[in-house]
């Protein structure tokens, strides 16, 4: 079943992208070496940027292993140290990506937090069965490799920033019919996350109020249900519960008993 997963995934993306992600079946042809049986990186690369990722590949792990209690998936990491590298296998506008088990990272996605967002998706695919997989909400997700990685970038600190600067923000209930990853797309679009090169280039902050909202929505209820509520919640959607009815149940729960804290002042992201 997992494998089916993994080729449904690849199939997808091909037709999206052309051949140039399938490079990863084979890319050792294409100008990737390894250093281990499942780490790659672009040829050229020297022991300190390769010493970097076998860092960041070990923080990445851990980092899954305390939400999900421990850790199924073992996704090979792709790592490009040019733009060129990154664009040849697929990789446009992104930071990093994922294919099924396969993570592909950019020269600027070299760290712990990129990884680990991307290793999220990999396990979570790798835990849920084909029909709990393909039911469930880009945005949860997202939300849940948001709250994972930690990346600044995506960060409650961010959130605040946005709520504090007045900036366009998907609302709760917007955020939860974002459902398939075209709507996913769609939203990020819409709310200018694609635009953040034009906006760095202006000495402007960037912004990422749709990757901001989802991590805000899954922090306080990932802490609350903890990796065994986590593990119960991927069961239940694995034994045919409807997404919706499994989240709100757990929900309830955490809205219950969650205190509403003083929104924490908000810090302005580096341009």
């Amino acid at each position: 079943m997992r494998y089916l997963k993994i080729i449904v995934i690849l199939l997808s993306v091909s037709l999206i992208g052309g051949c140039s992600n399938l490079k990863l079946l084979a890319p050792e042809s294409f100008g990737l070496s390894p250093i281990t049986h499942n780490i790659y990186v672009e040829d050229g690369a020297d022991e300190g940027t390769k010493a970097k990722l076998r860092g960041a590949i070990e923080e990445a792990e851990s980092a899954i292993r305390a939400t999900y209690g421990d850790v199924k998936s073992r996704p090979s990491v792709y790592a490009c140290i040019s733009e060129d590298c990154y664009k040849s296998f697929g990789g446009m506008g992104s930071r990093a990506k994922v294919y099924g088990d396969r993570i592909l990272l950019s020269p600027r996605g070299l760290n712990w937090h990129f990884l680990a967002h991307e290793w999220s998706h990999a396990e979570m695919s790798t835990r849920l069965t084909f029909t709990a997989w393909w039911r469930m909400p880009q945005w949860f997700d997202e939300g849940v490799a948001v709250a994972i990685s930690e990346a600044p970038e995506h960060s409650e600190s961010h959130w605040q920033f946005l709520v504090v600067a007045n900036i366009p923000r998907p609302t709760r209930e917007e955020l939860h019919t974002f459902k398939s990853l075209r709507q996913w797309l769609d939203a990020v679009h819409r709310y200018g996350e694609d635009k953040n090169i034009e906006r760095k280039a202006k000495g402007e902050p960037e912004i990422r109020p749709v990757y901001a909202t989802a991590g805000h929505e899954l922090r306080p209820w990932l802490a609350k249900v903890g990796s065994h509520g986590l593990l119960a919640f991927i069961a239940r959607l694995n034994g045919g519960e409807e997404f919706e009815s499994a989240y709100q149940t757990a929900n309830i729960a955490v809205e219950r008993d969650t205190p509403q804290a003083a929104l924490p002042l908000a810090t302005r992201p580096s341009p």
